[in-house]
């Protein structure tokens, strides 16, 4: 039933269902067809859920959550956990929009135009859907039949026709409207493979604009908290959040600004009066566009009558422009930079003198060592000559006397 596209296809395969198991008197079943507008997606092709089929709030909450509690972990173990958990999610966003903006998107086709233009506007994720939507419509789907003035198609697998339906494409070339009895772009906001095959028989080489949704736009974020001005009315359903977004932030300075002050406070007050009362109008339709004066502008903001005093500097001060912290520390830098290589200029030569010693008093020592040495082992050597030959003079008298005997 998920996969049934429109409501015909949805009554047909429920009938052949219940003939097939003879569920006619199933009450249960007869229940659940009651409510099928509110679980068959058939049904809610209209409406933008991203495909999503269910919240999966306790699914996602078990996935997260088992990981990071324990049954003897404490709340604020939990928090700490849970925090890190966030400060990950944050950082790969942050890495993904970092590469989005930093490398370019490399097309599988790099021949063909809707592809570049895509991989110049869809942020990572979704091209690599569109990708494998545009592959699909293009090397597996088929035109079974086209009208006489291009305006309807009808699109079906390459293989398996038999045990599909096709789809309905509709075109206008008026105004380059598209549109699919899958209604994907409807419920996804991205253009399906269907529509795809329509418009590569058609020889299109860009998508239309107005299906190209600034919510999958690589820079979506920056659109929508940079501000309201420059952006094309109509753009995107999210517009109003932005025009919202925009005159909020745009109030809290004001009103940041104004804050303390009482005249300031008081007009602020009476200029967003005024500012209501004409907005009520323009939405009634009581004033022209034309002829509409915003009573705001006339009013002036009245001028206080006390002046600031002159300001004059104390004596043995002068009037020349004082420097700041990071000026004055600037300064500073400079004589210290210059210091410090001094001093490892005179660090460095006071090294190589240290050297030198070193290098000249091991010469001598070893100098020394050489000559107090050789005297030495001359003496052992003589010394353990002068033994053996005693020791030769013993063995050979010892041997005459045993001889003798």
């Amino acid at each position: 039933m998920s996969k049934c596209d429109s409501e015909v296809e949805f009554e047909r395969s429920w009938n052949e269902m219940i003939l097939e198991g003879n569920l006619q008197a199933h009450e249960w079943l007869g229940d659940l067809y009651k409510i099928r507008s509110k679980w068959s997606t058939a049904f809610n092709k209209e409406y933008f859920s991203m495909g999503i089929l269910s919240t999966q709030r306790s699914e996602c909450t078990n996935n997260v959550c088992h990981g990071i509690s324990k049954p003897t972990s404490s709340i604020t173990e939990y928090f700490l956990s849970l925090e890190k958990i966030i400060t990950n999610w944050r950082r790969n966003e942050q890495d993904e929009d970092h590469k989005c903006s930093q490398s370019e998107i490399v097309s599988v086709i790099r021949s063909s135009s809707i592809l570049k233009q895509v991989a110049r506007f869809y942020s990572r994720k979704l091209y690599s859907f569109f990708e494998e939507e545009f592959l699909h419509g293009v090397g597996g789907m088929s035109i079974d039949f086209v009208s006489n003035d291009s305006s309807k198609f009808l699109v079906n697998y390459t293989e398996n026709k038999d045990q599909s339906n096709p789809w309905v494409v509709h075109f206008d070339a008026t105004d380059c409207t598209i549109q699919c009895t899958c209604k994907k772009f409807e419920t996804m906001g991205l253009l399906c493979c269907h529509s795809m095959r329509v418009l590569r028989q058609l020889d299109i080489v860009k998508i239309p604009e107005k299906y190209l949704m600034l919510r999958w736009s690589a820079k979506a974020r920056k659109s929508f908290y940079s501000g309201y001005a420059g952006l094309g009315k109509g753009t995107d359903c999210g517009s109003g959040f932005i025009f919202r977004n925009h005159i909020s932030r745009f109030a809290y300075q004001i009103s940041t600004r104004a804050q303390g002050n009482e005249l300031a406070e008081q007009y602020m007050l009476g200029a967003m009066k005024d500012m209501a009362e004409n907005i009520d109008l323009l939405v009634e339709r009581k004033m022209i566009n034309s002829n509409f004066i915003c009573k705001s502008k006339s009013r002036a903001a009245p001028v206080s009558a006390f002046k600031d005093p002159q300001k004059r500097r104390p004596k043995r001060i002068s009037n020349a422009r004082l420097k700041g912290y990071w000026e004055k520390k600037k300064q500073k830098s400079k004589y210290n930079c210059a210091l410090d290589a001094l001093l490892l200029h005179f660090y460095c030569a006071f090294d190589a003198l240290l050297l030198r010693i070193y290098c000249a008093f091991t010469a001598h020592l070893l100098r020394f060592y050489c000559a107090f040495t050789a005297p030495l082992l001359r003496l052992y050597c003589a010394f353990t000559a002068l033994l053996k030959s005693l020791f030769f003079r013993r063995e050979t008298i010892n041997q005459i006397k045993k001889h003798l005997r």
